[in-house]
């Protein structure tokens, strides 16, 4: 009976540790699951969507730089992108004369 006894005692045993390795991996499967939620996606940089350069931004700045003397580098300015005026200057040229108006004058 003892050797019944001592069976009996490591099959209750090997059902104790199977519960426990059961139970280990539904803990790492929470684990697992909690990673995956909190762990945040990078974020890409939203770009906003830009808004439209409107003549009145441009005449602004050229307006400022004309003001602070830099008028014939504002007309030449004007001259290269085929306008004799701002008024004249195509708004596909607007972004580019704004970039380039931002050099006149930090020499």
């Amino acid at each position: 009976m003892s050797k019944m006894k001592e069976l009996n005692r490591l099959i209750h045993d090997m059902e104790e540790t199977a519960k426990y390795y059961l139970r280990l991996v539904e803990e790492f499967k929470k684990l697992l699951s909690k990673d995956n939620e909190t762990v945040p996606e990078p974020i890409s940089p939203k770009s906003e969507p830009q808004r439209e350069i409107q003549l009145e931004d441009v005449r602004a700045v050229l307006a400022t730089k004309a003001k602070d003397g830099f008028k014939n580098e504002v007309r030449a300015l004007l001259n290269a992108y085929g306008a004799s005026s701002l008024s004249a200057l195509d708004p596909k040229h607007f972004a580019a004369v704004l970039e380039e108006a931002g050099g006149i004058g930090n020499d």
